[in-house]
């Protein structure tokens, strides 16, 4: 009797075990979602400044967008396209071009050639040179048209907001092309750079009539770090933590502007020193070059 009692003792223990195991291994399989939710945490845009000289080239990248602002001149426009081929890039989701100058709108037609381009956002057309044409005969063989932008818009993509500033203005007394810049507001969280294009002194009235581009914490400095009257009272507007110049070693930025961010406590970094990557997310910023 007793060993028949045993044997059932043990047959239920052993089924005891099993159900302990099969718990076990169910909240093993509990835990891979566990990590999957922590990454989601960790989402980052990346912010490349390409060295290419007195030029602005910039490649924003996050999770599943990717935005080119400016494309440098039409000489580095393969350095352009093999740095997006590095990076595993097939699709752009906008190309936005800030100005018509040769040295944002030189590497656009490479661009449209080799990528799929979701839109083209522009400022008008002040000017007239064989970039422009090149560019609006590749936008015209990839069946696309431009978006000129005209009044500010806003839209959002991987939890990034992005606002282009159209100018207020269709003619300027001095130096129209750099003036009829598009600013572009970046904004990830507590964190926000700001694309001022060649914005010179009419123009930079017209954005410090702009709250919302107060405080940014980075800037990508006008027309390459040159100084202008209004240069000092728009860097102490903006007041940004950093800043970013695109600039060559024969062309590295006027003293003045130096100046004007150094007594506001900004660190600069200069393309001219190489490539410049930021990595941005919600409640931090690092900078490697």
């Amino acid at each position: 009797m007793k060993r028949v009692l045993s044997g059932k003792y043990k047959i239920q223990a052993l089924i005891l075990m099993a159900v302990l195991l099969l718990t076990a291994c169910g909240s093993a399989s509990t835990a891979p979602k566990q990590e999957s939710s922590t990454s989601a945490t960790d989402a980052s845009l990346t912010v490349t400044c390409l060295k290419a000289g007195a030029a602005d080239a910039f490649v924003l990248i996050s999770d599943n967008h990717v935005t080119i602002i400016d494309t440098g001149l039409d000489k580095k426009g393969e350095k352009l396209v093999k740095f997006l081929d590095e990076q595993g890039i097939t699709r752009i989701d906008e190309m936005i071009l800030t100005h018509f100058d040769k040295d944002h709108v030189g590497g656009a037609d490479h661009v449209l050639e080799n990528y799929e381009v979701g839109t083209v956002y522009t400022t008008y057309h002040s000017k007239e040179s064989d970039d422009i044409t090149e560019y609006l005969n590749a936008l015209k063989a990839a069946g696309m048209e431009e978006t000129e932008v005209t009044e500010t818009i806003s839209y959002e993509a991987d939890g990034i907001s992005f606002t282009i500033y159209p100018p207020k203005a269709r003619t300027y007394l001095e130096k129209e092309s750099n003036n009829s810049s598009l600013a572009i507001k970046v904004t990830f969280g507590e964190n926000s750079m700001l694309f001022a294009g060649d914005a010179e002194y009419e123009r930079l009235s017209e954005l410090m009539s702009i709250d919302e581009i107060r405080g940014c914490t980075i800037l990508k400095v006008p027309h390459h770090g040159r100084f202008n009257d209004n240069s000092r009272a728009f860097i102490e507007y903006v007041n940004p933590e950093y800043a970013v110049i695109t600039s060559s070693k024969a062309d590295p930025g006027d003293q003045e502007v130096l100046d004007a961010l150094d007594s506001i406590g900004a660190a600069t970094y200069f393309t001219k020193d190489g490539a410049i990557t930021i990595s941005i997310t919600a409640n931090k910023v690092d900078f490697q070059q």
